[in-house]
């Protein structure tokens, strides 16, 4: 027996014209609809089995005060009617498909376009144009919305009326440190709106999970999009109503304080990429179908034509010099590291603070008298990459370009330079020159490797600037900005890892990290809330996407040392300080290290990048979680797996009854139990139906278990 094979990829937009212009996207087994009615591009509805609805079940927009598909304001009126169709169309393969609208009162234009891929996932966003002869603020731009469902006689369904009708799952923890916070909350009969990097804090990755707890539908969405968003649901379940029926309406786009954007006659802008798509089952399913998604459509191919590389570096936890840093790199070469990388401070004087002279990009001389070239040849001669580190969006007070160009840092809303230094890319030569700064590191110092890092905090409502008569919110042109600088640098700079950070993980979501090869999640790594991290995290972005640490953030202060290196065998692992100079290497501690290192490389990085992740355990309540944490990773074809079993804090349940879920019954494994070394020969059907006992007595402790099929 073999393994059920993936379908066929499948797309098609399908265009009608009676009685009113009717698409209909299908992708997958997913169907959205949306019609032009009475001057309105209104959404009529989803469908999970593949199916249209073009004889009954769709959507009337007269039974909801907000039908339309998108939510624009522009100069204080809200856009939702008054429109005129210009026409539909679509690429010859109908992967792109685009639909025109001119309003009728107020010069702007609308392409609303929809890309489709054969994954259960559709990539929306808008396109805006001032056709007028004046400028137009334009101050919201949900890139979609609408009714999602319409659930009829959904009371019959619920047991007692004590359950809810939908629960919406997100990160809730919007703050550093707890990135990764995937929770559940029962959706009320009102409204309900989850927020990020402008009335929240910028900790909280921007995606939602809505679950129909009644018919199954499982929705799962993500804003390509670096500043502020907000995500607003609302459900109408009246029991009193005559047709007894439910709708949920929602909208999701960018959100700072109005004007969001200045629109010159003749200029278009382009609302942020939603990427939302629906499937029928759980939880796991939409996090795959959405991590295809990501894989196939959204993110850049790796540099050096793969993805995975395990790093280690030296920062500013120590007074950096020449012979730490020759220290360091000798150590990453004994356990096997491939990119070796020098942290903050490489710029600033000894005995200096790192975050005081950002923006001064030269390698200091006095701390490192010969320059950078000893250390790339020596990571190259040790067969490593090689990179820097640069916080590169920061000009600090005492740099000398900011004391020349004191005007290029941000200025906040109460016109304050409050905004942790950031440089004002809104301002052309401003970001220009961080371009320039850029290319001039990687070029002069011939790295094959950059980490960029944002240390910034209280950003709230972000830069201000007056423009054309209008206070003007500098979110949008900032990471305009931003997108197109490294659109440009990783064109230029093929062959280079780019790695993002931002204080942790403060710019996680897949607008940043498509232009990136990885991204760094957090900041703490400490057991029991590092599992939390890892948990979550590996629901908003594929594995190997995904960054954590071993051996530095404090994460060594609890857990042993094989519960603290399993987490990272489902990411991408980053490795850190072992030993001061001076010292040398704990065997036991090196041999563990090898160990690991040796089965990332062989066994799990060759099917990280394709497989499929599986939480059982998707919901850890607690800052500092209690119980079993579980995850698996498996291979597209289900030939090899990892499962790796976690005990957290306080222990009550010493046993847990294990059932595999990324692989095939009619198959026969070869299992290893990585603590013990012991192998055995189980069939598929008892790993994924009968299940096996693990046993994890101790706090913080932790098993790995290894799956190959037998030939």
């Amino acid at each position: 027996m073999t393994a059920f094979a993936p379908p066929p990829l499948f797309f098609e937009a399908h265009y009608g014209t009676e009685p009113d212009p009717t698409i209909s996207y299908r992708t997958a087994l997913t169907v959205y609809e949306e019609s032009f009615i009475k001057g309105r591009l209104v959404g009529r509805g989803w469908n999970g089995a593949g199916f249209l609805n073009f004889y009954d079940g769709r959507f009337d927009p007269a039974q909801h005060a907000a039908p339309q598909a998108f939510w624009l304001e522009v100069d204080g009126q809200l856009l939702a009617s008054d429109w005129e169709w210009i026409g539909f169309e679509k690429t010859k393969n109908g992967a792109h498909c685009t639909i025109t609208l001119k309003h009728s009162i107020r010069p702007i234009m609308v392409k609303v376009h929809t890309q489709l891929d054969g994954t259960p996932v559709l990539t929306r966003w808008l396109e805006v144009t001032n056709t007028g002869a004046h400028h137009a603020a334009l101050s919201t731009a949900y890139s979609w919305s609408g009714v999602l469902l319409k659930t009829n006689r959904w009371q019959m369904h619920l047991p007692n009326n004590t359950s809810p009708l939908y629960t919406i799952g997100y990160m809730d923890n919007p703050h550093w440190g707890n990135e990764g916070d995937f929770q559940w909350h029962d959706l009320p009969t009102a409204g309900y709106r989850i927020d990020g990097r402008y009335r929240r804090d910028r900790h909280r990755h921007p995606m939602f999970v809505l679950r129909n707890n009644v018919t199954g539908e499982m929705f799962i969405g993500q804003l390509a999009w670096s500043g502020g968003y907000s995500f607003e649901f609302d459900l109408d379940a009246d029991a009193g109503t005559t047709d007894r029926a439910a709708r949920v309406w929602f909208r999701a786009g960018p959100d700072a304080p109005p004007p969001q954007r200045i629109l010159a006659p003749g200029e278009t802008v382009m609302t942020p990429e939603l990427h939302m798509g629906l499937v029928i089952g759980d939880l796991d399913m939409a996090i795959n179908a959405m991590h295809t998604h990501l894989r196939r459509s959204v993110f850049m191919p790796q540099p050096r034509g793969r993805g995975g590389w395990i790093e280690s570096g030296i920062g500013p936890e120590v007074e950096i010099t020449s012979e730490y840093v020759l220290h360091s790199i000798d150590a990453a070469a004994d356990f096997g590291a491939e990119v070796f990388f020098i942290d903050a401070s490489w710029y600033a004087p000894p005995h200096a603070d790192w975050r005081t002279t950002v923006g001064d990009w030269q390698v200091d001389l006095a701390r490192f008298p010969d320059g950078m070239k000893p250390f790339r040849e020596r990571a190259h001669d040790k067969g490593m990459l090689w990179g820097l580190w640069m916080d590169a969006e920061r000009i600090a007070k005492n740099s000398r370009v900011a004391q020349s160009h004191s005007d290029w840092v941000g200025t906040a809303y109460d016109g304050e330079k409050r905004l942790s230094d950031v440089l004002d890319l809104t301002n052309p030569a401003a970001a220009k020159w961080m371009e320039n700064q850029i290319s001039g590191v990687i070029e002069t110092y011939a790295c094959d490797f950059f980490r960029l890092d944002y240390n910034v905090a209280g950003m709230k409502e972000g830069i201000r600037n007056v423009r054309d008569g209008y206070i003007e919110s500098g979110y949008w042109r900032y990471y305009e900005a931003l997108y197109a600088i490294y659109d440009r640098l990783r064109a230029r700079y093929p062959n280079v890892i780019f790695e993002s950070c931002a204080g942790g993980g403060g710019r996680t979501d897949i607008g940043m990290v498509r232009r990136f090869s990885h991204t760094w999640v957090t900041d703490w790594q400490i057991a029991p809330r590092a599992f939390a991290i890892t948990n979550g995290m590996t629901m908003a972005l594929p594995p190997e996407y995904v960054d954590r640490l071993v051996g530095g953030q404090m994460g060594h202060s609890t857990a042993d040392y094989d519960f603290q290196w399993r987490l990272l065998m489902f990411v991408r692992p980053t490795l850190a300080f072992f030993h001061p100079l001076g010292a040398s290497w704990n065997p036991l501690v090196l041999a563990r290290t090898r160990h690991f290192i040796q089965l990332y490389k062989d066994f799990v990085r060759p099917f990280m990048s394709t497989g499929h992740i599986y939480h059982h355990t998707p919901m850890v309540r607690n800052p500092e979680p209690n119980g079993w944490g579980v995850l698996e990773l498996a291979s597209q074809d289900s030939t090899r797996a990892i499962c790796g079993l976690f005990q957290l804090s306080a222990p009550s349940q010493p046993e847990y009854l294990l059932r595999l879920r990324g692989l095939d019954v009619g198959k026969r494994y070869r299992v290893t139990f990585d603590s013990s070394g012991q192998m055995c020969e189980i069939e598929g059907y008892v790993l994924t139906k009968q299940g096996i006992m693990v046993r994890l007595e101790g706090a913080l402790t932790s098993e790995l278990i290894l799956c190959e099929a037998m030939k």
